[in-house]
């Protein structure tokens, strides 16, 4: 994630916003369920609902590309380009 504050990884997180948005309802239900599966299977997790898991990782990596875009937007303030870095990394 820092690296992609950095600038690297906007390609990356392009390509996934658009991935997700050309999703239909039913796509993204259908995924969920695969991803979902997935974690379950991998974490152990038999209580938790593969539909919900995978919706939560689905809007988590959503989230995460909108942060990867915003963050490498280029501000004509230095100062405070450098104060926004420096409260994200202290997260």
């Amino acid at each position: 994630m820092l690296r992609s504050l950095a600038g690297e990884g906007t390609a990356l997180a392009r390509q996934i916003l658009s991935a997700v948005d050309e999703m239909t309802a039913p796509q993204r239900i259908a995924a969920g369920e695969v991803i979902g599966q997935a974690l379950v299977e991998s974490d152990h997790l038999p209580d938790v609902k593969t539909q919900v898991i995978g919706e939560l990782w689905l809007r988590d990596i959503e989230l995460t590309a909108w942060r990867v875009l915003h963050a490498d937007r280029r501000s004509d303030d230095p100062a405070g380009r450098k104060a926004f870095l420096d409260a994200w990394r202290s997260v």
